[in-house]
């Protein structure tokens, strides 16, 4: 099984993508099991080709920025895709510093689920169900749905909004909660 840790990046966090990068490698005992790999923003077209456009969130009308502090969050949805929905990937967003061994997650019983992450902290996303994707780690063959290049056009034309994607509202069956 191959296994890849993909951070989401773009002008303004890359620099934390680097920090992130080194310290996933440098506290791992098991460092060539498994790659890193940066996601800027940049290199994916379809998020500029939307500068300017409307999307909901939440139901409300939000234009899109890609100068946004978190513009890259789309690239959440890209991993499974990226690895031809094979192996797993470990998403982080680019703060997210690793200060023990990442293997211990990489390698964790997923109990036959999807995807591994937590409920949000924040009390209106556990009254929502919402779950926190900034650190998610997906069982790539079991999301042979997701295109996340698709489902952030999907946004655009309001057959998906933001909330629902982001906060995995509709794959609540294929999520296990880890704490």
């Amino acid at each position: 099984m191959s296994y890849t840790v993909f951070i989401q990046a773009n002008e303004k966090q890359y620099v934390g993508a680097l920090v992130a990068e080194y310290a996933l490698k440098r506290n791992s005992t098991h460092a060539d099991e498994f790659n890193v790999r940066i996601m800027h923003a940049r290199d994916f077209p379809f998020l500029q080709a939307r500068e300017g456009q409307e999307y909901a969130n939440a139901g409300v009308e939000r234009t899109w920025r890609n100068d946004d502090l978190q513009s890259f969050t789309p690239l959440r949805f890209m991993p499974p895709k990226l690895m031809g929905y094979r192996g797993r990937a470990l998403v982080i967003d680019p703060d997210v510093f690793a200060v023990g061994d990442v293997w211990e997650l990489l390698s964790r019983d997923m109990d036959g689920k999807a995807i591994l992450c937590r409920q949000r902290s924040n009390t209106k996303g556990k009254e929502e169900g919402c779950h926190a994707t900034s650190v998610m780690l997906l069982d790539c063959e079991k999301l042979r749905h997701w295109d996340g290049e698709q489902q952030f056009n999907d946004l655009f034309s309001h057959e998906l909004d933001y909330k629902d994607w982001v906060c995995l509202l509709r794959e609540a069956s294929r999520c296990h909660r880890f704490v």
